[in-house]
């Protein structure tokens, strides 16, 4: 018995996957102005992670994650409104029960501090 549970235990460990699935040099859903900010002048907050999952049970998905959830969980932890130098991720774990999501990890900029001065 205590076999079968650590090849369960083991089994749930390495069913997570995360695959790399795109990478973008600007990307935002906000109105923003660049015209005449230098956006690599700005202050960033770097290395923030935006995420957008979803519940699996039984290979039954209930929803899809979104890549604007996502954006907008980045954004809003970082109070900006543009983030650079951005990669996409799909992740997802399972076994019975599981997670699909995205996330989206980058560096954020706030371009209104940019058009204020």
């Amino acid at each position: 018995m205590k076999k079968l549970l650590s090849i369960i235990a083991v089994s749930l460990f390495l069913s997570a996957c995360t695959t790399r699935i795109a990478s973008m040099t600007m990307i935002s859903d906000r109105n923003i102005r660049t015209k005449d900010v230098k956006v690599s002048d700005l202050p960033k907050t770097k290395n923030v992670v935006g995420k957008s999952s979803k519940f699996v049970f039984i290979f039954i998905p209930f929803g899809l994650p979104t890549l604007k959830e996502a954006l907008d969980d980045a954004l809003t932890k970082a109070d900006g409104d543009l983030m650079v130098d951005a990669a996409l991720y799909s992740t997802g774990w399972w076994f019975i029960v599981g997670q699909i999501g995205l996330e989206l990890r980058g560096s954020v900029v706030n371009t209104q501090e940019g058009n204020r001065k």
